[in-house]
């Protein structure tokens, strides 16, 4: 174990793109259009949780591939990553990375539930957007034997993620606790005091 003493744990899944064949994903990369701002690579709220919880030890893993993501390869490496876990642990998904983690605890049962789950930006089963590739979510229900405390974080200006999708979460976490916002489209800025906010609570 490489835990920390008396450190708490915040494992955060960032997103990335899934695409149902290469093919598709040749066309994507073919009608991307740059963005010179996003090339010089600003800090956002995900890069300063590390001084905003300094009693934390927050995890930031790489996944697999992420810009054409395949569901079964981040499962291989999400499932070393819980053996690295406490129960006390705190795990946050942003988009993909959101989608994956209500894939993964929907299908399947931890040895004992992490404290609190927090999923911004999550899509389910909308392809409006984006091809959603292998991750596609049929069923929510079951993190409720994942995680103690389930949060829910959804803008309705998101460009990318419908707000329609949080209802869909909302139907199978009965119990989730909702962070609905009006200005915060997909979550890109550079703080986010909502979320560290939760992540002190005890």
């Amino acid at each position: 174990m490489y835990y920390t003493k008396n450190m708490k744990q915040v494992l955060l899944i960032h997103g990335g793109t899934s695409f149902s064949s290469y093919e598709s994903y040749l066309s994507y990369l073919n009608e991307k259009t740059l963005n010179y701002d996003k090339l010089t690579h600003p800090l956002r709220w995900k890069e300063r949780l590390t001084d905003e919880l300094p009693n934390c030890d927050i995890l930031y893993p790489t996944m697999p591939n992420s810009s054409n993501a395949v569901y079964t390869e981040w499962v291989i490496y999400f499932e070393k990553l819980l053996d690295l876990l406490e129960e006390d642990a705190q795990i946050i998904g942003h988009s993909l990375g959101a989608m994956f983690l209500a894939k993964y605890l929907g299908e399947n049962t931890l040895p004992h539930p992490i404290k609190r789950l927090l999923l911004v930006a999550a899509g389910y089963d909308d392809e409006s957007n984006e091809d959603l590739g292998s991750f596609k979510v049929t069923s929510a229900k079951n993190i409720v034997n994942n995680a103690l405390e389930v949060h829910l974080f959804h803008s309705t200006d998101d460009p990318v993620v419908p707000f329609t999708e949080l209802a869909k979460f909302q139907a199978d976490l009965p119990n989730a606790i909702s962070h609905i916002f009006s200005d915060r489209g997909h979550f890109i800025d550079e703080t986010f005091p909502e979320i560290v906010e939760v992540l002190k609570q005890k």
